[in-house]
């Protein structure tokens, strides 16, 4: 796995080694916490660095299954993203699972009925590039028989992490929970718990040969559409803030970049095909009652 030491990461180490399974994390260091905390779970460590596909292709090559949750998270994020993942692909066997992330981030601001995996993209600027990529595992993989699997995922949550917990780390500096736009606009949401058994649900589905599963995209959204005003007023009232402030887009653009218009889309997106073709049961609480939870903000095992 790449992006082990990640949010979304932790959250899938610590599903597969529940589950049996023997993994091996990319770490760019293997003395961080982050790395010692999978460590301790069980999880084998292998030194290299995304941008440089050498220095892990062939340890993924020699593996089952690969899941991808790595990002620079940088301008040189595309870049180095194709790289990695042709490497990769370029290294594991035939009937291999290959699971790929990208996100819902692809499809935009979505108007009237849930946005679906048959719907059309028209990505925020921030991945604008994930299509491509998208389009590069699907060929790549069907020309060398992986079983290749893209997984997108909602807006993630859970232990305080992710956008949300920025958010919330954002309240120290200016007291106000501050929202990107009109905050008349809606977010998708999924669990980090229901996320990471999507991922596995994937992983073994792929490498069994699930016809159903293989080459396929699916959206992982426990919650179609949640309002963007009711997430800040959780968020206010778990950390205290003195209010919800709206920040326009042009300013909020300034401080934050690209990512100030991802977080000023408007979405709703079904992860029903997930729930049916992934035999996928989410059973974490909902956005707004986790975001509610006292002392959601805290970091779990030190992560």
């Amino acid at each position: 796995m790449t992006g082990g030491t990640g949010y979304i990461g932790q959250a899938v180490a610590r599903k597969a080694i529940s589950l049996g399974h023997r993994l091996t994390a990319l770490v760019r260091h293997d003395r961080s916490s982050a790395a010692s905390a999978l460590a301790r779970l069980g999880v084998k460590l292998h030194c290299g660095d995304l941008r440089e596909p050498q220095s892990f292709a062939s340890v993924a090559g020699a593996a089952d299954g690969v899941v991808h949750a790595a990002s620079t998270n940088d301008a040189s994020a595309a870049a180095a993203d194709e790289a990695a993942v042709v490497a990769m692909l370029s290294h594991l066997r035939s009937g291999a699972a290959f699971v790929y992330t990208s996100g819902t981030w692809v499809y935009g601001n979505t108007a009237g009925a849930p946005a679906t995996e048959a719907s059309a993209l028209n990505p925020t600027q921030l991945v604008a590039w994930r299509p491509a990529v998208e389009r590069l595992v699907q060929a790549l993989a069907a020309s060398r028989a992986i079983a290749a699997v893209i997984l997108r995922p909602a807006m993630v949550h859970g232990y305080g992490g992710g956008v949300f917990g920025m958010l919330a780390g954002m309240v120290r500096e200016t007291g106000s929970v501050r929202l990107v736009g009109d905050g008349r606009n809606h977010w998708p949401a999924v669990h980090v718990d229901d996320l990471a058994t999507a991922y596995l649900n994937a992983v073994e589905q792929a490498a069994a040969g699930n016809g159903a599963v293989v080459g396929q995209i699916f959206n992982v959204v426990t919650e179609e559409a949640v309002a963007v005003a009711e997430i800040g007023e959780a968020i206010r009232a778990s950390v205290h803030a003195d209010q919800v402030e709206l920040w326009p887009l042009d300013d909020a653009c300034q401080s934050l970049g690209p990512f100030a218009d991802a977080l000023a889309l408007d979405q709703s997106v079904s992860g029903q095909l997930a729930r049916r073709a992934l035999a996928w049961e989410p059973r974490g609480p909902g956005l707004i009652a986790d975001l509610s939870e006292p002392n959601h903000f805290q970091p779990i095992n030190g992560a």
